[in-house]
């Protein structure tokens, strides 16, 4: 690359800097990008950001945005989505609503992608005043504004109000998403409204997904219905680990210890692998019945998931260090 003068080309090195950032070699991406000297524009520093906050190095991302206003690089609306999930995932609230004054000093908070961002940021921070504030501002709202602020209103225990935004905005005229479904439902909690949700996301073609079933079914559990939960359970013919997980989850919550390890049990026998989620949910379930037998074969297969999952992160790291090599 240095012998043919590519690492010269902005456009090159900066998509090369994005492909390694995608494959998850987060470091020698950097080490790319910090040899760059003086020729990075605010593109460049997106895609490191970009990079740093897919795989989960949030901290870092919000230094480099820190250092990238200090070299006087006006941040753009691909700059503030992920610096501000980045503040969201680590609950950082000062810095968030720094970037946000950011957002309004450089005139995108009409901007629907970067103001979406600050209503999740501050629904991460348990800010749910600001976030509704920053919500009720927006000039244009469209369907993943909405599925923000209701995701919001279930992660802040604020169920009534998430249910009542998701019917707002089905009154304006504004369709469903797949997003807008899950979040609605993760905000029921009686039979009736279980059932308008269902209805709804019968009617816009999702009750064909595995994940809206499975929210169905956890959603039927909260209500108190189980053999609706086990009917749209059997109804589904794959059934992926998440829908096992979900009707597993769905009898330990009602203190269903034998439904749930014969389900478990199902699963198993049809080579679906559990991980440490749904295990947690076994034990839990069978916490009730304080059999030692049966607990001590989930901890079996718990150990066995824990050993997979540490052999699948050697392989991992001794891949990105060839990479790197």
């Amino acid at each position: 690359m240095i012998r043919s003068h590519l690492h010269e080309n902005l456009f090159f090195f900066t998509n090369l800097i994005s492909r390694y950032a995608s494959l998850g070699s987060v470091s020698y991406a950097y080490r790319l990008f910090s040899s760059s000297g003086s020729s990075r524009d605010v593109f460049l520093y997106n895609v490191v950001i970009r990079g740093l906050v897919d795989n989960a190095h949030y901290r870092e991302a919000m230094l480099l945005y820190c250092k990238m206003r200090r070299l006087g690089i006006a941040p753009d609306t691909y700059t503030f989505p992920f610096v501000l999930k980045a503040c969201g995932f680590l609950g950082e609230l000062g810095f968030g609503v720094k970037v946000h004054g950011d957002v309004v000093v450089f005139g995108y908070e009409g901007d629907g992608f970067t103001a979406n961002s600050v209503v999740a940021m501050y629904g991460k921070c348990g800010r749910f005043d600001l976030c509704r504030l920053v919500f009720d501002k927006m000039p244009q709202r469209n369907v993943v504004s909405w599925s923000t602020v209701i995701s919001v209103c279930s992660q802040n225990g604020k169920f009534g109000q998430g249910l009542s935004l998701f019917w707002e905005m089905l009154d304006k005229g504004i369709e469903p998403n797949r997003a807008s479904i899950l979040n609605a439902m993760a905000c029921v909690r009686f039979e009736k409204d279980a059932d308008d949700v269902w209805r709804i996301a019968v009617d816009n073609g999702f009750h064909a997904e595995q994940s809206v079933n499975s929210s169905a079914i956890g959603m039927y559990a909260r209500c108190g219905r189980m053999d609706i939960a086990r009917r749209l359970f059997d109804g589904i013919g794959d059934r992926d680990l998440l829908t096992w997980s979900a009707m597993i989850e769905a009898y330990a919550q009602a203190e269903l210890p034998v439904e749930a390890f014969g389900i478990f049990n199902e699963m198993v026998s049809q080579n679906i692998i559990p991980d440490s989620v749904t295990i947690l949910s076994v034990i839990r379930a069978l916490s009730v019945l304080e059999s030692f037998l049966h607990a001590r074969t989930a901890m079996m297969i718990y150990r066995r998931v824990n050993e997979n999952d540490i052999e699948k992160r050697k392989r991992r790291s001794s891949r990105d260090e060839r990479k790197e090599a």
